[in-house]
């Protein structure tokens, strides 16, 4: 393939990828037009399949490279929390910036987070956040037993980590600037600390 080609090529999936983000932030997964997705594109429905297997492919493709990285940036930020309510080590959370890397994703892709709200529980958007939640959880349970000496079913610590995931792409999905999404995330650490205390008093 030429080089020429090959540019042309990437201009017309970086197109698509363009287009589907649009189309999926505004309709949802569910609602989202490949037909749609093509015609904002400039390109035929076969151009479509060329670059990608199904919709879900294409879905994968915008979320993907947003998704892979928010949640191991949720886990570093709860773990933090964790430390200093069950070990005692450290200070709170109390950010005047976003933590590392989150403000260049955000940037760069603006409405993922919106997406991936609205598609809660589509298995693209679930298979990048509930194996985080599932080893947040563990770690916040681990913490508390080794703390209090005693057995749980689980229960807090799985509460603790599916509302923070949920809380947390719900904030970076408002429209608010950096320094309110900042602000945010700190009052949003603040009750995962007030969470893990109480469930430590039980």
């Amino acid at each position: 393939m030429s080089r020429k080609a090959q540019t042309d090529s990437g201009e017309t999936k970086r197109g698509l990828i363009a287009s589907a983000t649009e189309e999926f932030a505004e309709y949802g997964y569910e609602g989202a037009s490949l037909r749609q997705i093509c015609s904002k594109a400039g390109v035929t429905t076969g151009a479509l399949y060329f670059f990608f297997d199904s919709k879900e492919d294409l879905f994968n493709s915008v979320v993907s490279p947003l998704m892979s990285e928010l949640p191991a940036i949720l886990a570093t930020w709860i773990e933090h929390d964790i430390a200093v309510i069950c070990d005692g080590t450290g200070e709170p959370t109390n950010v005047e910036e976003l933590p590392d890397g989150l403000a260049e994703l955000l940037e760069q892709y603006p409405l993922v987070p919106k997406i991936a709200l609205s598609n809660r529980d589509n298995p693209v958007v679930k298979k990048y956040l509930d194996a985080k939640v599932a080893e947040i959880a563990e770690s916040i349970e681990s913490r508390m037993v080794k703390k209090d000496g005693k057995d749980s079913d689980g229960f807090s610590s799985r509460l603790l980590a599916t509302m923070s995931a949920d809380a947390f792409i719900d904030i970076l999905a408002s429209d608010d600037d950096h320094k309110a999404i900042s602000r945010h995330l700190t009052e949003m650490s603040a009750f995962v600390r007030g969470g893990l205390e109480a469930a430590l008093k039980k």
